[in-house]
Formats: structure tokens, sequence, C-alpha cells
């Protein structure tokens, strides 16, 4: 958070999706020392998810702040689609990966999208973690 109590770098947007269901879409971006834990996104009464990096591991916390169950569904490396690294973009080492929640109550349930890039700044000593996660209501 920033010295006012803001989460920094997160941007919120609605999102209407096919159907008429509600949806929103949640964007955050932290560069992290190794070994640092951070939120890098919130979504109030429903889930906050926490990052730390420690090598080439980026481990993802999802904290349930909603009064349901939290179910992990899936999304172990993101969306199909390219990889290319050009140049001297491969000095970044870009990466890529994915995960899929639901949470809430079984009558209001919600369905979570995340996916998350890295790019590490081995001049700084640190890793740039940036996410987008579409938060839906359960179908």
């Amino acid at each position: 958070m920033g010295s006012d109590g803001r989460i920094e770098h997160q941007l919120t947007n609605p999102l209407t999706l096919p159907g008429g269901r509600a949806g929103l879409v949640l964007t955050g971006s932290k560069e992290l020392e190794p070994e640092a834990r951070a939120m890098l996104l919130l979504a109030e009464g429903l889930f906050r998810l926490d990052i730390t990096v420690s090598g080439d591991t980026l481990r993802t916390i999802v904290r349930n702040l909603s009064t349901g169950q939290l179910e992990m569904t899936g999304g172990a490396y993101g969306p199909d689609g390219g990889h290319v690294i050009l140049g001297e973009a491969a000095a970044y080492e870009p990466a890529r990966t994915a995960i899929e929640f639901t949470l809430g109550q079984p009558d209001d349930r919600v369905e979570v999208s995340v996916t998350l890039a890295t790019l590490r700044f081995a001049d700084r000593g640190t890793i740039r973690v940036s996410a987008q996660a579409i938060v839906r209501q359960g179908g």
C-alpha cells in the first residue's frame, strides 16, 4: 500500500459479459526484490492475491475474503498463444502463468481467471510481476 493507504498500481474496470453477467477487470503490477511478499490484487469482499518470487518460482497466495468456499480450478500455464522473445528482450527473462478459482456462497459464486507475467531486471536485482484478473458472476 502507498503511504496514504491506497493500493499502488492497481486499476479496476467494470466488464459486461455475454448473457448479461456482470464482471470486473483488475490489473496490478509491482517490482519486488527476491523473497519479498506483496499484495498484487485486491477485490474487496472477495479475494486478495499475494505473490512471492524465489529463484525461478513465482508463489501465489489467494486469500479468501468472501464468506463462502474457495476452490482452485486450474490455469497452470495461462492462455494458449505464442511466446516469442526477440533480441535484447531475452535479458529480461519474460515469463507468464495463470491461475483460476471460484469463491463465494453456492447461490452467489464468482469465477476468477488471473494471468500473471514477470520480467527480471538483473541490473537492479528485482522482478516486476504484473497481473490481470477477470472476475465474473458464476454461470
